[in-house]
């Protein structure tokens, strides 16, 4: 074979692999716009995360199928304020800090400030008033002589570990020497084996329930849409791009996003114009009550926009389904109950957070 043949062989392999790779990624290109378009990325029926991304895994299904979908639970912006911010030996490691004489919370705050600013868990301090003899949120303009900061164990993101208890118990020592006090850091291990065992409890029920409510037939206006919505007591969450719905003491009950990409916003609605919205109930940080009023808000949007209730793969969600979600979700928050956490609760928000 000449020199000529082996070079245009080369030459044309060399053009197979480009137009081969250019392909495949032109292929998944209109994937993902697909997906974008369709929102095919979002959540089905009922579906569950051990606390970070994960694959939904439908409970027992009822007479209706509701088939797996991948699901991200990030934290969310819920407009109800600090879920109580009390420390609790549940949830927290807790280092108890002394001193002989009153010390300034600002002072104690600023010493552990750069040590913990890269801290994935939320931390929380306390301090002791005398006069109530009861522990209250630091005030950084008080003096205390026994205060306590406390690591949250577990959130959404997981369960904390060896080296982040280490590092916090260091700089709580460090910064109570620094104005002459004392901190007491308690045995790691047994806050460790708690934080393991509730992550992946939380892992069991951290569930969240969607339906699509769809027009085949007119797209649905932004303007409709807002009238209904406000209407029926939900405020629009403009930076998340969803209207919310509160109770009466502001935990919100259920969340309503676009079915389509476009995320919800007050100057957007106006000009809006999609095929559908969805309903989004987050089970372990929803109240007690919060799926009758999740169903009611299906049906009431269905029915003024004239439109079907479906789950994640365009399948009929009924009344047969709900029955089904219902009766799981009550187990759900049963089993919660078990462990002292009630659903909505102060513990539940953070938990889930």
């Amino acid at each position: 074979m000449s020199e000529l043949q082996v070079g245009l062989l080369v030459v044309g392999a060399v053009v197979v692999t480009a137009v081969f790779l250019y392909n495949k990624w032109q292929e998944r290109r209109y994937q993902r716009e697909a997906e974008a378009r369709f929102a095919s990325h979002r959540e089905d029926v009922l579906m569950r995360s051990g606390g970070g991304i994960g694959l939904g895994t439908p409970l027992t299904p009822g007479p209706e199928q509701f088939g797996p979908a991948l699901v991200s639970f990030e934290a969310e912006h819920q407009g109800v304020g600090h879920p109580g911010r009390g420390l609790s030996e549940f949830l927290d490691f807790i280092v108890p800090i002394e001193t002989p004489q009153e010390v300034s919370a600002a002072a104690l705050i600023g010493a552990t400030a750069a040590a913990l600013e890269r801290c994935s868990k939320s931390i929380s301090w306390e301090g002791f008033d005398e006069t109530a003899a009861s522990w209250e949120p630091l005030d950084p303009d008080r003096s205390y002589s026994r205060l306590r900061s406390g690591m949250q164990l577990v959130d959404r993101r997981g369960a904390a570990d060896a080296e982040e208890l280490a590092a916090f118990g260091a700089a709580m020592q460090k910064a109570a020497a620094s104005v002459g006090a004392l901190a007491t850091l308690p045995d790691p291990a047994p806050a460790l084996a708690k934080a393991r065992e509730l992550d992946r409890f939380c892992g069991e029920i951290d569930i969240r329930v969607a339906v699509h409510i769809i027009s085949d037939a007119a797209p649905l206006k932004g303007t409709q849409l807002a009238g209904l919505a406000k209407a029926a007591g939900f405020r629009l969450d403009e930076p998340d791009g969803k209207f919310r719905l509160p109770d009466e003491a502001g935990r919100i009950i259920c969340a309503l996003a676009n079915f389509e990409p476009t995320p919800l916003s007050v100057d957007g609605l106006n000009a809006l114009s999609t095929r559908g919205v969805t309903l989004e109930l987050d089970v372990p940080r929803a109240p007690y009550g919060a799926f009758n009023r999740f169903r009611q808000s299906a049906q009431m949007l269905a029915r003024e926009l004239k439109a079907r209730i479906v789950d994640d793969n365009r399948e009929p969600v009924g009344p047969a389904a709900f029955d089904a979600i219902g009766a799981q979700l009550q187990a759900v928050h049963a089993s919660m109950e078990a462990r002292g956490i009630a659903p909505g609760g102060a513990l539940a928000l953070r938990l889930f957070s």
